[in-house]
């Protein structure tokens, strides 16, 4: 049977009338072709720009995605299937330059910014992109069709959008609503936030050194972390691997949920807020608030003081669980800069 099923796909190429013919049905997951309108130009502090054409991009790998989007103000948009390409498949192919007086040699504390035709924007921090794992990536669609009922489909009302898109849509499925989605992206951008780096460790590779405590920055005020009423949190059989060194082991941890710490130090924090968590080492890594407060990862996100039943190395740890890669862990946490986004 097996074999029969594959002699139907592959011999029959793709006429839909054949499949059609033999099944008796018509196969919803279509391969779609990127459409010529279609191009992404890569600029900022990237070691080279890139213009990627509609014949680049019909080399990349692609995905197939269901949402639901409501937008912010909990108005209902609709169901719909994507094909596109995830931002991580670009991304990886892209070589961020920072430039030499970088307070960090790294690409973890740095912003990438989609730009629609339009001139809107939408932010996210490098490593929500290229850290997190593969459940609904933030994707570049070149298609979309209606998710309809089964009943009455020729009568179902309530999807706004009834055509394809136009050139590249910005979806973001792990959001709860359609703010970072955008229509006709033509641009990418990496990209620093202006930090206190003045008020931050230096930067020492291989540097063995611990946490006394934590300071918060906000501005041009600086006080110690509080963490008095900040909720407590476990995590087990974390899977740790490394995006260089590969496997870590699997581990428990415990501490303080990110969210209620951030909450606690910061009054006025929220979505649209970043992040920089800065060790000892000048090891830096940059969060976004919608990933922290909106999606199921900042959730279990916390500052670990506890792995594997003993005290954390460097007593503070930035803890994202649920990342793919470990490399957004913080050893030696010492500081906690709040930065506002770019408008």
């Amino acid at each position: 049977m097996l074999l029969s099923c594959l002699a139907l796909f592959t011999g029959c190429g793709n006429n839909i009338n054949e499949i059609m013919t033999v099944t008796g049905a018509t196969p919803l997951a279509m391969q779609e072709s990127v459409p010529g309108d279609a191009a992404l130009h890569i600029t900022g502090l990237v070691k080279k720009e890139y213009d990627l054409s509609s014949r680049v991009l019909s080399k990349f790998a692609t995905v197939r995605i269901r949402t639901r989007e409501v937008t912010a103000g909990g108005e209902y948009d609709g169901a719909y299937i994507y094909t596109g390409i995830p931002l991580y498949n670009i991304l990886e192919g892209v070589t961020p330059q920072k430039p030499k007086t970088a307070a960090f040699d790294r690409p973890l504390d740095m912003i990438v910014t989609l730009h629609s035709r339009s001139g809107k924007k939408a932010h996210f921090s490098y490593g929500e992109l290229v850290m997190t794992d593969d459940r609904h990536p933030c994707t570049l669609a070149f298609h979309r069709r209606e998710l309809l009922p089964t009943k009455n489909p020729e009568k179902y009302t309530k999807n706004k959008y009834k055509d394809t898109v136009k050139g590249l849509r910005l979806i973001c499925p792990r959001d709860p609503d359609t703010s970072r989605y955008l229509d006709d992206v033509t641009e990418m951008t990496l990209e620093l936030l202006p930090a206190p780096d003045d008020r931050l460790p230096v930067m020492k590779k291989g540097a063995k050194c611990g946490s006394d405590g934590i300071t918060v920055i906000r501005g041009k005020e600086a006080k110690p972390a509080l963490f008095t009423g900040v909720e407590r949190m476990k995590s087990i059989g974390w899977v740790r691997v490394g995006h260089g060194q590969g496997y870590k082991g699997v581990a428990s941890a415990e501490g303080y949920g990110l969210r209620s710490f951030l909450k606690k130090n910061f009054k006025e924090c929220g979505p649209d807020s970043f992040f920089l968590f800065v060790a000892c080492d000048g090891y830096r890594v940059l969060l976004s608030g919608r990933e922290i407060f909106l999606s199921n990862d900042g959730a279990a996100s916390m500052i670990a003081d506890t792995l594997d039943g003993k005290g954390a190395s460097g007593k503070y740890m930035l803890a994202p669980i649920d990342d793919y890669f470990v490399d957004r862990d913080v050893w030696g946490l010492t500081h906690v800069v709040m930065l506002e986004g770019p408008r």
